[in-house]
């Protein structure tokens, strides 16, 4: 009879073992990210596909958007293409029933400067203005309002 303990004592002792060091790697299991350069030391990074780098949103608190705000937005956008010499491509987003835009831009291929001095520039044209709201690197806000066909 203490032959069979000592055996299964051996026995439960040897699958001990084995399954504690079954559990083991040799690996390190740290996880090392490979290492990116950050956007300053790489000036032209985009975004991906669905962010924009800014976005203008038009809103209107129940009397329409702010019509001379639209205007200085397009002066802006001339204004920044003229000085960079690119265009700048923008989409337009209609979403409210009063008028509600967003301007959305991803601003492909310019430097990080450029971009950055662009929403710099768009902060302070439209500082203070409360029907004018200001996104940065973000995905779309809205959906485009559907149109109905009479």
């Amino acid at each position: 009879m203490n032959y069979m303990l000592n055996r299964m004592n051996c026995c439960a002792l040897v699958l001990i073992v084995a399954m504690s060091g079954s559990c083991k790697t040799n690996k390190n299991t740290t996880a090392e990210t490979p290492k990116q350069e950050p956007a300053a030391t790489n000036p032209r990074v985009d975004l991906p596909d669905s962010m924009y780098r800014v976005i203008v949103s038009f809103i209107s608190i129940g009397a329409g958007t702010d019509g001379a705000a639209k205007e200085k937005l397009d002066q802006v956008v001339q204004q920044y293409q003229t000085d960079a010499g690119m265009p700048v491509a923008h989409e337009e987003i209609a979403w409210g029933r009063e008028g509600e835009v967003d301007y959305c831009f991803r601003l492909l291929g310019q430097d990080k400067k450029s971009k950055d001095s662009f929403v710099q520039h768009l902060r302070d044209t439209f500082k203070g203005n409360s029907l004018v709201q200001i996104t940065e690197n973000t995905p779309a806000l809205h959906q485009a309002r559907p149109s109905f066909n009479k």
